[in-house]
């Protein structure tokens, strides 16, 4: 295959004038399987002959995956470059490095990501790419990191720790991170204590619907489905419910999702309020928790029900109020085959 003259026309393209040129047939050499020819040196001759970003994170891309051993101290010296190689190159050498687990490169990888006076950039994406490493990244590493005066160093070593087995944890070391004066160590904090389960708790997550970040507010809220799921009964619903209001869409369907784990414990009126909500997938999650509370349902919702369910500009919200008015004739419909909701970019920027 190395004669291959679509293999051999890539490798000449690859060395383009044109730099669009040259990102189309790395993908290409990708898509071509041609992953077990490419030479690693090859691609290092590649990197070294462009600053164009966008490219060299294409060819560090493909040396995570070829099979041939990778240029580990070639890699290296550019990671050590803070002279002439770009932030965003060192950023992406690292990452790859961690990617191929290149054992005799951790060491300059912990040295660099523990000097101060290296970019924060760097610093940050580096300490993300520690739950890569895995094992061989010690528990007094990451908690000497979370002292770490930049933020930024802090919420990746957050969600380092999220990914560790839930009973490895540790809850008191997280657990006033919830209350850090930068909103993403907050939203990190809230999302690995829940990472816990059933050593969550509740309180803190409850307290952060009412955080001023919205970001914070969904992440607690979405929390909030599997507190109920977890724990029932011993959850107070009063933060709920005041959660319906706010003003972040997200929050709120994430809250009816939530409230769908205890229909019975609810009152349909905040949740038929909702039906008339300007987010159609704060709709949906409406009419799917509405659909949870059967015969509690009030037959002078069934016009409103039929309007959504004729007129509703969005496909999903006609389904499930279809689907919301069987249940209220006393049918079962079919589970969905498709609970997924995908959102277009407007909807997105709502």
């Amino acid at each position: 295959m190395r004669n291959d003259l679509l293999y051999l026309h890539l490798l000449k393209e690859c060395q383009s004038d044109d730099p669009e040129r040259r990102l189309k047939t790395l993908e290409d050499l990708r898509r071509h399987g041609y992953l077990d020819l490419i030479e690693a040196q090859f691609l290092l001759d590649r990197l070294n002959s462009t600053s164009h970003a966008q490219e060299q994170t294409a060819i560090l891309r493909l040396m995570c995956e070829i099979k041939k051993p990778l240029p580990v101290d070639a890699l290296m010296a550019i990671l050590a470059d803070w002279e002439t190689s770009s932030v965003f190159l060192r950023m992406e050498v690292a990452h790859t490095l961690a990617k191929v687990q290149a054992d005799e490169a951790l060491g300059l990888f912990l040295r660099i990501l523990q000097d101060s006076e290296e970019h924060p950039w760097l610093r940050e994406a580096m300490t993300w790419d520690l739950a890569i490493w895995g094992k061989h990244i010690s528990e007094e590493l990451l908690l000497r990191l979370l002292t770490d005066p930049d933020p930024a160093v802090c919420a990746a070593v957050i969600s380092v720790l999220h990914d560790r087995p839930s009973q490895t944890i540790p809850l008191e070391i997280v657990l006033p991170y919830c209350s850090h004066e930068k909103p993403y160590v907050r939203e990190e904090a809230i999302k690995t204590l829940l990472a816990t389960e059933l050593r969550v708790p509740p309180a803190p997550i409850l307290a952060a619907l009412s955080d001023p970040d919205p970001q914070v507010r969904a992440a607690a809220s979405y929390g909030c489905i599997s507190l109920l799921e977890w724990f029932g009964d011993q959850i107070p619903l009063e933060p709920l419910l005041q959660a319906l209001g706010d003003e972040h869409p997200p929050v709120r369907e994430n809250i009816l999702d939530a409230l769908g784990k205890v229909p019975w414990r609810i009152a349909v009126e905040p949740v038929a309020a909702a039906l008339t909500d300007v987010t159609f997938y704060v709709r949906c999650a409406a009419l799917e928790t509405l659909s949870l509370m059967g015969e509690r349902v009030p037959s002078s919702l069934s016009p409103l029900l039929q309007e959504l369910s004729g007129s509703d500009p969005f496909p999903q919200v006609r389904l499930r109020a279809t689907r919301a008015l069987l249940i209220l004739h006393g049918m079962q419909p079919a589970p969905l085959s498709m609970p997924i909701i995908d959102f277009t970019l407007e909807e997105l920027g709502e």
